[in-house]
């Protein structure tokens, strides 16, 4: 995930024995010395906030249980089980078998089961078989919509 070569990039040959690593790095330091030095590294996705950060979901990993962000998820994979998230956008090749619940939810892609959500937006190329629960809600010409929809009252 994150390029850690050039950090522990070595100055001599791999197969050799003199093995001299930059930063502070030599062959006295304890592992645990070495951990505490790794946790320094500043690396360039510290300065994103905690909530801007998505976690993909890719359409070649199937999940069968429950999968739980207090952030954003974009889904493209098939789920069996219960999905929920502050922010979630599934795409045209993502499959939701059981439960949504999200914040937001845009859905390009296929849903069966209860998708619950306060501001909920179906495009023309999502299918939702089931029932929706929201309190705002949007759907394009074109999303196939077997089920309920029912509006959540706010307090």
């Amino acid at each position: 995930m994150y390029n850690l070569i050039p950090y522990f990039r070595e100055e001599v040959h791999m197969f050799f024995r003199k093995n001299k690593l930059k930063k502070n790095f030599s062959q006295n330091t304890t592992i645990a010395e070495q951990k505490e030095n790794i946790k320094n590294i500043h690396l360039p996705s510290d300065n994103i906030k905690p909530e801007s950060k998505i976690s993909n979901i890719s359409e070649n990993l199937h999940i069968t249980g429950t999968v739980f962000s207090s952030g954003k998820i974009s889904f493209n994979g098939s789920i069996k089980g219960t999905l929920e998230s502050k922010s979630l956008y599934v795409g045209e090749n993502g499959f939701i078998d059981g439960k949504v619940e999200a914040d937001e939810a845009v859905i390009l892609g296929r849903i069966k089961g209860t998708l619950k959500g306060n501001k909920v937006r179906l495009a023309a190329s999502s299918r939702i078989e089931g029932d929706t629960y929201h309190q705002v809600i949007a759907i394009e010409d074109g999303a196939i919509y077997e089920g309920s929809i029912k509006r959540i009252k706010t307090s």
